[in-house]
């Protein structure tokens, strides 16, 4: 069964949803209490998936009424923590399919592999209930475009895991630096550095008796089953990963372009490659030095180091420094913000010390801030006056950014990009990776 199967989707009416003004979904309209009933697609312990689990838990007025995953453990295993912390045991379905058909959801929190994002983002749209998908929101660049224009037409409440936007912290620096704290800002650093040991040369096995390894793939085109991709360390492969660039500098280039206040880039270079841990299967690159340029004399770097322990920049093992005319701005994943003068003199910090995060966590990198972003999704679900931190078309144009840089570091040469469009410029490097083949039955068509 495709995504694009006519009469598998069911319309907002047919799910029994109402639409206010045509665009917002709302669920429980008018009794402050009600419940957002959600299904968590992805939730083995070793991934992102589990960690959202524990904060949608914690939310007053949102259950999780369905655990979705390929692998029976996983799922058995959060079906278990989520009895535990609520008393309330959900059901318990691998196929994404059969948990769209459920009237009781209202929406889904998709933390499956990259290679899923956008067509679980897609396929939940269009059956009418909202979408929060961990970053990336896609596997690449046409899957983005598809998302911005679906969620444009089903109106359904879309928001990326880029939990940074939900912070109160993060939000003030921002104001001020569009106010004129360190005049205007023009450019931006952002890095990564940890270290992941090698994944080995993967052999042909058996598939497990736990794992539907079928719909694991869902929409990428096939291949055999190897003993070094499940759980993690599919990130690594260009089949179904992003790499570092798409897995982890997502986060920060978004607070980047959020703060410099830009959308699209002209131009974008990348050098770097596989560095370290030489002679395995990562296809990915664990050292990547990407450059950016916007309209309005802008410019954004994004580097990455993953593969050696390494002194980190600021003494954060992630994120950003926005420059500006009369100053800059530190983002750390702490949860801090601090102001530095022309002279690199520390002026004040804006801090929330009840907040806490630790950026190299492989499976929970932004703590407590995943509360406070679930918390806005829900509201928006509810159809409160709430607008969603990371709607599709924002999410996009941070998502293409890291593309567009893995892009020009496997094709060699500079990437060059309508900014008004965010497509390829006339004559670029670069085409041939702009979208990808699919399993067929599983076409992207929103």
């Amino acid at each position: 069964m495709g995504i694009n199967r006519r009469g598998f989707m069911q319309s907002a009416a047919t799910a029994g949803l109402t639409v206010l003004g045509g665009s917002r979904q709302v669920f429980g309209q008018g009794a402050p209490s009600a419940t957002v009933r959600v299904a968590l697609m992805g939730c083995h312990a070793k991934g992102r998936g589990f960690q959202l689990m524990k904060a949608v838990a914690g939310l007053p007025g949102v259950e999780i009424v369905t655990v979705c995953d390929v692998d029976a453990r996983a799922m058995d295993e959060a079906s278990a923590e989520i009895l535990a912390r609520t008393r309330r045991a959900p059901k318990k379905e691998k196929d994404l399919r059969k948990v769209l058909e459920d009237q009781g959801v209202d929406g889904v929190i998709c933390a499956a592999p990259d290679h899923w994002h956008a067509p679980a983002a897609l396929m939940t749209m269009k059956a009418g209930k909202a979408i929060y998908v961990e970053k990336p929101i896609s596997h690449n660049p046409r899957e983005g475009e598809i998302l911005v224009e679906a969620a444009a037409k089903t109106g359904m409440v879309f928001q990326m895991g880029n939990q940074r936007r939900s912070s109160t912290v993060y939000q003030s620096a921002v104001k001020e630096i569009r106010a004129g704290v360190i005049g205007e800002p023009r450019f931006a650093r952002c890095w990564y550095a940890t270290q992941r040991g090698p994944i080995g040369k993967g052999k042909p096995v058996a598939v497990p008796a736990w794992l539907d390894w079928e719909l694991w793939q869902g929409p990428a085109p096939r291949r055999e089953f190897r003993d070094n991709v499940v759980p993690y360390t599919w990130h690594w492969f260009h089949q179904w990963g992003t790499g570092e660039c798409g897995n982890n500098a997502t986060h920060y280039v978004d607070v980047a372009r959020w703060a410099l206040g830009v959308t699209f880039p002209s131009r974008v270079t990348s050098g770097g490659g596989r560095l370290f841990n030489e002679g395995d299967d990562w296809e990915w690159f664990d050292t990547q030095a990407a450059a950016f340029e916007f309209p309005g004399r802008k410019f954004m770097t994004w580097e990455g180091l993953s593969a050696v322990k390494a002194r980190p920049y600021e003494g954060a093992s992630t994120g950003c420094m926005i420059y500006g005319l009369a100053g800059a701005v530190l983002f750390t994943p702490d949860n801090i913000c601090t102001l530095f003068d022309t002279a690199g003199k520390k002026v004040r910090e804006w801090n929330a010390k009840d907040v806490t995060a630790d950026a190299t966590s492989r499976t929970n990198p932004t703590g407590e801030l995943d509360a406070a972003h679930l918390a806005n999704w829900a509201a928006c679900i509810r159809g409160k006056d709430v607008k969603t931190p990371s709607p599709a078309a924002e999410a996009h144009a941070s998502t293409l950014l890291t593309h567009l840089a893995n892009i020009a570091q496997r094709t060699g040469e500079t990437v060059k990009v309508d900014p008004v469009t965010g497509r390829l410029a006339q004559g670029s490097a670069g085409s041939e990776l702009w979208a990808r083949t699919y399993e067929p039955g599983w076409e992207m068509t929103v």
